[in-house]
């Protein structure tokens, strides 16, 4: 059965290849926004944990 799901993606890809172009550039486009947002928040949330009080360092902007 998933041999035929993989079969109709296949061919449904090599028909519609401006679609399917614009679909997997967006989805690529997509997870490299979500990977370096994740990479960012954990940058920022990461700040100054080498200390030994970093609970009580803050940052005055």
């Amino acid at each position: 059965m998933l041999r035929n799901y993989v079969k109709i993606a296949w061919r449904n890809l090599v028909k519609n290849k401006a679609f399917s172009f614009i679909n997997i550039a967006g989805l690529s486009v997509g997870l490299a926004v979500a990977m370096l947002i994740g990479l960012w928040v954990w940058d920022e949330l990461s700040f100054n944990k080498y200390h030994e009080n970093y609970n009580r360092i803050v940052q005055v902007a």
